[in-house]
Order: C-alpha cells, then structure tokens, then sequence
C-alpha cells in the first residue's frame, strides 16, 4: 500500500517539464507520511503529464519494487495489493509474458496489457491505481472504495492524488462548497460518494475506472454489487459459509512483513481471529485500544477473546482526554470535514499498532453483509409507532436515557433524537446523526437534498436485505473506510478488510432472512460458526462501539473554542452560507444538559476547525515551492 499522484497539463504546449516535476513532488511530500519507503516520479517525454509515488514497502521489499513502474507503452502509479497476484501472474507466464519482479504492481501492468478493462473482475483485493497507456489516462478503485483516489479536472490540467490535503495547494483557486453538501454533513457527518466538500473535486466512485483524454472524459462501471447481492434466497451450509470465510481472510496474509489483527472482541473481529488461529494455525498478534471509563472500555472482552485462542494480546490504555490531542489533527488528516468521531480512536490505536506490524487486518464490512447493525432489522411500522410515541412525550433524550445504564444501549440519547423525527422516507433518516429536516434551516439558501436517493427515497427499502445494501455502497465506502484508511495511513499501517471479498458478498447474497435475522438480532450465521469454536460467554453480548463523551468535551475542555465558532466576528464559519442563529439555539440546549444535540454540535465543531485549516492555504502558484504545502499532519505521540 502506497500513496499516488499525478498531473496532466492537457493544454501545457510549452510547459516546461522542471514545473510538472516539481508540482509532482509537491504531492508526493504532501503524503510522505503513507508511503515512507520511497518515492518516484514518471515523466512522458512526449505529452505534459507525469506520475508520482509515496511506497509502503509491503512485497517484494526491493528496489525493483519501485513506482512509478513501466512496462512497454504503460506506467502505472498504484495503490493498494492484489492478493491473488500470484495466480494471475501464472496465467500470463503462461501466454509469455516475462516478470523480473515479484511484485503484483508488474502483475498489474502485465494484466492490463493482456486484457485492459477485462482484468479488473479477475482481481481480489483493494486498489487504487492510476495507469498511463500512451494516449489515455486511466484512473480506477476497487470494487468497495478501500483506497481512496481524489480527483480535479479542468480544462488546462488534470490533477489526482490518494488524499484531499495533497490536492488543495495545487489548485488555481480555493475550492467552493455548496449548501447542499454542508446540509448532508451537518445531519450526517460525512458526504457520499463520489462527492467531496469541494464543488470540483470529485472521488472515483467505488467499482470504476474513468478513461480521461484530452476531450472526453468516459467513466466505466466494472463491478455491480446488486447482480451478487439481491439473489434469490438460498440456504448456505455453515462449512460452506465458514470455508468462504477463511479463503477470504487466508487470502489477506499475503505479505513480507508482519501482519497484525484489530481485536475489538466484537463478533466481526473474534472470528476472523478465531478461524485463522483454529483452523490455519496462526497467532496473529493482536491490538485492542482500552478506555479508563468503563463504559467505553472493550478490552475485557478482546483480552478474553486473545487468551483463549492463545494470540499475543497488546493493549493501549487511554483515557477520554487523551484523545482531546488529536481533535486539532482532523483536518489535515481528512482534508474535509469528516464528522465521526470515532477516527480518534483509529489515530490512535494505529499509531500504537505501527511500533510492532507494518499491516493490520480490520474486520469492517462484517456488519454491512451480515445484519449487525440495528437499525437494519427493525420494522418501519415498529419504528413510525416509537417515533410518534416519543413525539407525544414532554421529556428529551437525555432524560429518557436516565432511565438506562449506559453499557445497554450505545449512544442512548442520539438514538432518541434520530427515532423521535422518524418518518419513513429512506433508509438515511436511521443513518444520520441529526435530522435532514433540521439541518435545512440551518443552511441559507438550500431547497431540497440532493442526495436522498442514496438511501433508498422512493423505493422499498424495508426489507433488510435492502438496508445492508445501502450501508454496503453509502455508508461503509462514504464514513467506514475513508475513517480507516485516513487514520492507519497517517502512520503508514496497511489496513486490510478481510470480509470485503466479491464472494462473500455473493454468499452474503443468498442468506435467507433466517441465517441473517432473528427476532431482532442479526448476523445470525457468523455466530453458528463462532459456536463452533468459542463458548458464547465471550462473544455474545449487544454491540458497544465507541462514542467519546462528546457533550461533557463540547461543555468543558473544548467549550470556548465552540463559542468562538459560534459567536465570534471572527469566527470562520462565516465564510459559509450558515444559520448561527439558529445553531445557536442547539448550542443553548446542549449547555441546559441536553446531550442528544452533542453529536450535531461535533459536526459543527469539526466544521469549524476545517474552516480555520483551509483559510491557511493558499492558491496555487504558477512555480509552487516545494516546501508549500498544506498545514502538514503533526503526528501526536502517546
């Protein structure tokens, strides 16, 4: 895994090839932090155009192992590991086709020489890659958006890179947002996908490959998860399950340097260290990230979990306020407004991972295949009875969640909130953090939202089935992956997602409703396996997650520099088309203790801190200095 970039000057007759090299390198230092082992820049020597690479050393350790890599007419610049190189790789020895490395970057190049577009179904694995073929450029992501690939086009120049903050000083101009996109944040806390906080700035969309020429622009759609997924129902046999599994999770071994496991003792991450250490015999060393409170701490679980399966169990201890450090990092690791909090805790537990393995197997996807979030299982008719219930109470979430402890029910407050302005119109109204309604009188001049077909608007989306799709394609790529990514990079951790394999999501596909839901609870297969192995009393227990204790944060230590953003003249939330005003109101009820605004009021928060980050940069300049650069990210040491 690696960080990419390039430039195409399309109307540069004339320009001079030090400034391309030099724009070249400047995106390449922006991302040093991901690609430390080396660094390489490509430059045709007949067209305006040039590639750059940051390398994660992760196979074939060598030199020979360097991008941007040639072979005949094609260069590619690549982000990502293939895990079934080896295979392909023997396909084209077989039609002749000569390798002087043992790489999957030169089994890439090779692949795409013998079939183009047609090698992209055959691939298992996570990729972003940008190839040059002598006339076009082509820029293409894996099927499910794990390595991100950004992307500005104008009509002077073309200019990609795996991060936002290695694209913003490179620009003309400064980057507008639209009222659209700060409305589905600021209910959210992220955007979907393709879009991104900047008017032109766009991501390739998950399971694409774009082909850019001088004149056109021609996207390509190779993989369509719904043909997989919404199959007819078909019991799976557990062995058949359990060995798609373990294929799966084998497959994400593959590498010269020490491989790790994110161990939550959630029912996703327990068994993928479970079937690799019973049935493959490996101890996989594993990394749990421990609170002080008890009510956000999960490492009894994950230390059971490790004990029993007999794994080296390595824990980093934390308190709430040691995460208060990282909060100023946000913008520059995500170069947008980026709203779940829980990346803190990523950050965090990558950096302490990165000091024993140089990758990390992350079990995200689990969820999104399997049913294990709630809000997947539960009955429209259910939901609109609760909602127009807690319409007609005079008491606000916090005071309703008084009534629970916290360790039962995750984040009890928002989830009021979010249940209490139900209407049933998407699936999103379960997603989002704060209502869509709300959020519009918050936004000047905004109508209508343009993204609620994303969650499934005007069409049935009840069945669960249906919900996980959405999930699978909005919100795992949009909040899940880029949270991932972002924080193990920043500290040059390879994160692999071992569920997130094209045959699991066609066994996923077929499960009857039995083998994914049972009166309420899901991922009802993964624990007939789990059984198999580990008595119930480590793994089954409700889902926790980790949810910082935003309101007492917003109400104490980070407390002024919220009012500064709120009701300062020289706040920079002024630069954008918002209602303070009416925030405001928000403001004063999470001050009276109502902490079911505490999320919303993050968003804000985070949204201020990324108004103050990008008021640092400047546009770019016709012979950028390779010393500018956005504010780079300053690592925080435990």
């Amino acid at each position: 895994m690696c960080r990419i970039g390039g430039v195409w000057m399309r109307q540069g007759q004339g320009i001079s090839p030090s400034l391309l090299e030099r724009k070249l390198w400047l995106i390449g230092e922006q991302q040093a932090h991901g690609g430390p082992d080396g660094a390489g820049v490509w430059l045709d020597s007949t067209k305006p155009i040039g590639l750059v690479h940051r390398r994660l050393a992760i196979i074939d350790l060598s030199p020979r192992g360097a991008q941007p890599m040639s072979r005949g007419q094609l260069t590619v610049t690549y982000n990502g590991e293939i895990y079934n190189y080896i295979q392909i790789k023997q396909k084209l020895q077989s039609q002749g086709y000569p390798f002087t490395t043992d790489t999957d970057t030169e089994v890439l190049l090779w692949g795409w020489h013998a079939w183009g577009l047609e090698l992209l179904p055959q691939l298992r694995g996570m990729w972003a890659f940008a190839l040059w073929d002598g006339e076009a450029l082509w820029l293409v992501r894996d099927r499910f958006g794990v390595k991100p690939l950004f992307y500005h086009i104008a009509p002077q120049e073309i200019v990609f890179a795996s991060e936002l903050g290695a694209l913003l000083p490179l620009l003309p101009s400064s980057p507008e947002s639209t009222p659209a996109h700060l409305h589905h944040y600021l209910a959210y806390g992220y955007l979907p996908e393709p879009h991104t906080f900047y008017k032109d700035i766009q991501q390739v969309p998950p399971g694409h490959a774009l082909r850019i020429t001088c004149t056109a622009i021609e996207p390509f759609r190779y993989w369509a998860p719904e043909k997989l997924f919404f199959t007819a129902p078909q019991p799976v046999p557990i062995e058949e399950a359990e060995s798609t599994l373990l294929e799966s999770f084998q497959r994400r071994l593959v590498a010269d340097v020490p491989v790790g496991i994110f161990l939550s003792g959630g029912i996703d991450s327990t068994l993928l260290a479970t079937l690799l250490r019973q049935k493959l015999d490996i101890p996989l060393p594993a990394f749990t990230l421990g609170f002080q409170e008890k009510a956000y701490d999960e490492t009894p679980h994950a230390a059971q979990v490790a004990q029993y399966l007999g794994l080296p169990h390595h824990v980093l201890y934390l308190s709430a306020e040691d995460l208060l450090p990282l909060i100023e990092k946000l913008p520059s690791l995500y170069g947008q407004p980026f709203g779940d909090a829980s990346a803190l805790a990523v950050y965090a537990l990558a950096r302490f991972t990165r000091e024993k393995v140089k990758v990390v197997l992350s079990a995200d996807g689990g969820d999104e295949l399997f049913a294990g979030y709630v809000r997947q299982t539960q009955p429209i008719a259910r939901l609109r009875f609760w909602a127009k219930f807690l319409r007609l109470l005079p008491l606000s979430g916090t005071h309703l969640s008084k009534l629970y402890p916290r360790q039962a029910f995750h984040n009890l407050p928002t989830k009021l909130l979010k249940l209490k302005y139900f209407r049933g119109e998407h699936y999103g109204e379960l997603i989002q953090a704060f209502p869509e309604k709300l959020a519009a009188s918050l936004v000047e001049d905004f109508s209508t939202s343009p993204f609620s077909a994303f969650y499934g608007a005007g069409t049935d989306w009840e069945p669960v089935k249906s919900r996980q799709y959405i999930d699978l394609t909005q919100y795992l790529p949009a909040d899940v992956l880029q949270k991932v990514d972002r924080a193990t990079m920043a500290w040059a951790l390879e994160a692999r997602e071992p569920f997130l394999d094209p045959e699991l999501v066609a066994l996923a596909g077929r499960l009857p409703k039995a083998q994914r839901t049972r009166q309420g609870q899901g991922k009802i297969l993964l624990r007939q396996i789990l059984r198999r192995y580990l008595p119930p009393t480590l793994w089954q227990r409700p889902k926790q997650g980790f949810a910082p204790p935003l309101a007492t944060w917003l109400r104490g230590p980070l407390a002024e520099k919220l009012r500064y953003f709120l009701y300062s003249e020289g706040s920079p939330l002024r630069s954008l088309p918002l209602n303070l005003k009416n925030i405001r109101l928000y403001h004063a009820l999470l001050e009276k203790e109502q902490d079911e605004w505490a999320i919303f009021l993050w968003h804000v928060f985070v949204l201020g801190l990324w108004a103050e980050w990008f008021s640092t940069i400047s546009p770019a300049s016709d012979n950028p200095p390779l010393a500018r650069s956005a504010p780079a990210l300053d690592r925080h040491t435990f």
